[in-house]
């Protein structure tokens, strides 16, 4: 993966030299907001209203800004940078959101969050996760042939495993 990365970069003139590191360390240095990049796994898109830190500095998982991130929830924080027009923008839009039970609305307002994301260029998608696998016993039934696997989808619950059932053997 990390070669990948570095090649991907090298196409579009970034050089990058990656580092590993402890995930306490990290997050330590990301409190610190020292990194000047990163790379995380990320959920693909697969509920924007509820996860939007791939998409503008939404909380203090959105790596590519975290000061911005903070002075949206918190403008007066003496870690808070006031983000440029195109962030607060998406930021108003955000609230919006959250105001309105209307899910039309909702995806209307998300589209304009996601067309400036565009725009902006925040965040580099590179690749998709590779398929995995599970292994279910043959006697063991009503379990999905496929399943979803990210951090917003609980996997296995929200193929209701109180359905799954065995057989007698």
């Amino acid at each position: 993966m990390m070669e990948m990365v570095k090649k991907y970069w090298a196409q579009v003139g970034i050089t990058i030299n990656i580092k590993s590191e402890n995930r306490d360390i990290f997050y330590t240095r990301k409190d610190g907001n020292l990194p000047e990049a990163s790379i995380w796994g990320g959920d693909g898109g697969l509920e924007v209203l509820l996860e939007c830190r791939w998409y503008f500095p939404f909380s203090n998982e959105s790596n590519f800004a975290i000061p911005w991130a903070i002075w949206f929830q918190d403008p007066k924080s003496p870690q808070a940078i006031k983000p440029p027009a195109p962030a607060r923008r998406q930021m108003e839009l955000y609230n919006q959101i959250r105001a309105t039970a209307d899910p039309n609305r909702q995806a209307d307002l998300m589209r304009q969050i996601l067309q400036i994301a565009r725009e902006q260029f925040w965040v580099m998608g590179i690749s998709l996760p590779a398929n995995s696998y599970g292994i279910v016993k043959d006697t063991f039934h009503n379990v999905p042939s496929r399943m979803l696997n990210a951090w917003l989808y609980p996997n296995p619950a929200p193929t209701n495993p109180p359905q799954y059932w065995t057989e007698e053997q």
